[in-house]
């Protein structure tokens, strides 16, 4: 508590971002929520990041600068953003996006008349360079995932889930301390906001409050650089890798499975969940995943071959991560699916 008000820990997010980080600290030190705590948590900058950070402490003196030696990726970056500090409260943001000065009051004030509210956030906009608006959201993708039953509000956010501005919001740190790892997955925040939803209600506030700078990326370029060899800096395509990048939304869908399959739910609840991923994202994307299907079937071949032709572990590693695929594929679209035989314990067509 700072002034008798729940403390609010803004952790900005940045690797490489010396152009945008001044802005991005500017709109979280002039949020009007006096109780607020700002943690610039730096994933290995090489350009001047630290030192505008730096800059800032000199006149700021309760921003913390966390610092890590190398760039571990995005994902293990916001894992981080959710295990620091102790507030009652934690908004993890990117150091390219700002937020209105009234962000943080108006979804405190929704928690606050929610105490079962897991997590707050607000309508956005993408912006370009020069402050010009792109693009507004709309309204549907919004995330009003409410009620008592868990299941029903992780459906609402399966269905409804879209665009960044619904993520990040102020997350309940006792709803946050129930969520198990994230993945190295393409889908991986979808999940996150999916599995967050059975311990706590997900609101928004009707204002456009939050400020995208650029918009997002395509879905295969988040799916490949969702991949744990991608985060270390290795390229995706590399033997050793994770394949499913090449599914990227049969992985999405693939990867609520997994999260669900560990949910603290009873099992029931778990495989009812495990079902519902797979119906609804048929619902939203089977042409696409179809289209997926065939990409995966047509380079399926070459990638066997190349399993049969290795030796030792390496041979085990390739056919491991075939047939890792071909599980996302049997999953989530059945009737396309390939039944594989194993020879010499490489996995076949």
């Amino acid at each position: 508590m700072i002034g008798g008000l729940p403390t609010v820990d803004v952790n900005l997010l940045v690797y490489n971002s010396a152009d945008t980080i001044a802005a991005a600290i500017e709109s979280v030190l002039a949020q009007t929520w006096a109780a607020r705590t700002l943690t610039v948590i730096d994933n290995g900058s090489t350009d001047g990041t630290v030192e505008v950070v730096r800059h800032y402490q000199e006149h700021e003196p309760s921003l913390r600068l966390h610092r890590a030696r190398i760039n571990g990726g995005g994902v293990v970056n916001l894992q981080r953003a959710f295990m620091l500090g102790d507030a009652d409260f934690v908004m993890p943001k990117t150091a390219d996006d700002l937020i209105a000065p009234d962000f943080i009051e108006k979804a405190m004030e929704v928690l606050d008349r929610h105490p079962d509210c897991a997590m707050c956030h607000a309508g956005g906009l993408v912006f370009v360079g020069d402050g010009a608006v792109r693009q507004v959201y709309p309204e549907v993708h919004r995330l009003h995932a409410v009620g008592p039953d868990p299941s029903d509000r992780a459906r609402h956010v399966m269905a409804r889930y879209t665009s960044a501005p619904s993520f990040w919001g102020v997350f309940r740190r006792s709803a946050v301390d129930r969520l198990s790892h994230f993945r190295y997955r393409a889908g991986w925040d979808h999940a996150v906001l999916a599995e967050l939803a059975l311990y706590g209600e997900i609101r928004h506030v009707p204002e456009t409050l939050y400020f995208r700078r650029d918009g997002g990326k395509p879905v295969d370029r988040i799916a490949q650089a969702s991949t744990e060899a991608a985060q270390r800096g290795h390229d995706f395509r590399e033997d050793a890798t994770d394949l499913c990048w090449m599914t990227p939304l049969m992985t999405t869908a693939f990867t609520h499975v997994e999260t669900f399959a560990v949910a603290r739910l009873p099992l029931a609840d778990r495989l009812a969940l495990m079902e519902d991923a797979a119906r609804i994202f048929r619902a939203r994307w089977l042409p696409l995943m179809r289209r997926e299907a065939d990409f995966y079937h047509a380079a399926r071949p070459g990638l066997v071959a190349e399993a049969e032709t290795a030796e030792g572990l390496r041979q085990v590693w390739l056919s491991r991560r075939i047939a890792e695929v071909d599980a996302v594929v049997a999953a989530i679209l059945p009737d396309a699916a390939i039944r594989p035989r194993v020879t010499s314990g490489v996995v076949a067509a």
